[in-house]
C-alpha cells in the first residue's frame, strides 16, 4: 500500500519522505529495530513541550469559547437520556443561554494511540526539499530516523496491526490543519485534525484504539534497517538533492 502526497502540497511537491524524531538515542534505535512507540491522547493532552503538547488532543468536540454567542452545549435529558445537546444561536443571538460544556471527549478515545511523524515533502525534478522547522531538534528530539521507502514502512505496519485483534479503528495519513477563519464555534475533533498554529509540524500520523490506557510498543516482527536510517535533527540541512540522488549523512 501507499498514501499519496497531500492535497494541499500537490503542484509544489511531486512526494514526500517520513521522518521520526525521538528524545534519546535508545527510542531511535528501538525504532529502527521495528519497535514503535505509541503514546496516548492524554500524553499529548497534558504535555507541555511546544512541539507534542496539543491540550485539545483526544476531544471530539470543542466549543469555542471565545466566541459564546454561536454555540451551547449542555447535558440535559432527552426522552428519558442524558445526552450532550449543542445549540446553535448564530442567527439568534438574543436566545443564547450560556453551556456547562466547552469541551467533550468520548471514553473510548483515552484508549486512543498514536504515533507521529514528520513529513518532509519534496520535488525530485525540482531538487527541492521542504524548510524544515527551526527547533526541529529542540521540539521533536535531537534523534531521528529517515524513512526511505514508505511504501514498505505502511505494509510492514499495517501487518503488524492485523496480528492484534483488541485493536481497533486503526488509520494512517496525514493530519489536516484548521485554517484561522474556521476556529471559531462548534469543531468535531478528530485525531487528523489540529489547529492552525501547529501546521508547520506537517505531521504524519499512525492511530488506534485498543483496550487499554497505557502507552504501547507495536513489534513490527522485522527491522526498519533496510529501508530507515539514522539521523540527527541537527544534520537535517546536509540532506539534499543533486542529479535525481538524494543525500544525506550516514550514522551507526
Amino acid at each position: 500500500m501507499d498514501i499519496g502526497i497531500s492535497e494541499q502540497f500537490k503542484g509544489r511537491y511531486d512526494g514526500y519522505m517520513l521522518l521520526k524524531f525521538t528524545s534519546c538515542q535508545e527510542f531511535q534505535q528501538d525504532f529502527l529495530d521495528g519497535k514503535l512507540f505509541f503514546n496516548t491522547a492524554d500524553f499529548f493532552a497534558q504535555c507541555d513541550n511546544l512541539g507534542r503538547g496539543d491540550e485539545n488532543e483526544g476531544n471530539t468536540f470543542l466549543i469555542e469559547h471565545n466566541n459564546p454567542d454561536f454555540m451551547s452545549a449542555n447535558l440535559e435529558s432527552v426522552d428519558g437520556k442524558m445526552m450532550i445537546v449543542v445549540r446553535d444561536y448564530t442567527n439568534n443571538p438574543e436566545n443564547y443561554k450560556p453551556g456547562t460544556i466547552e469541551n467533550f471527549s468520548r471514553g473510548e478515545n483515552r484508549c486512543r494511540k498514536i504515533i507521529s511523524l514528520y513529513t518532509a515533502y519534496v520535488n525530485v525534478s525540482k531538487e527541492i526539499i521542504s524548510p524544515f522547522p527551526a527547533k526541529m531538534g529542540e521540539e521533536f528530539g535531537e534523534y531521528g530516523v529517515l524513512v526511505l521507502d514508505r511504501k514498505k514502512f505502511f505494509e510492514r505496519v499495517c501487518n503488524a496491526l492485523r496480528q492484534h485483534s483488541e485493536i481497533s479503528k486503526a488509520q494512517l495519513g496525514f493530519v489536516d490543519y484548521m485554517k484561522s477563519e474556521d476556529v471559531h464555534g462548534f469543531i468535531e475533533w478528530n485525531p487528523f485534525l489540529k489547529m492552525p498554529q501547529y501546521e508547520y509540524q506537517n505531521e504524519f500520523r499512525i492511530s488506534f484504539i485498543n483496550d487499554t490506557q497505557e502507552p504501547l510498543k507495536l513489534d513490527l516482527g522485522v527491522s526498519l534497517r533496510d529501508i530507515a536510517f539514522p539521523i540527527k535533527a541537527s544534520d537535517l540541512g546536509e540532506i539534499f538533492f543533486k542529479d535525481n540522488l538524494l543525500y544525506y549523512p550516514l550514522y551507526k
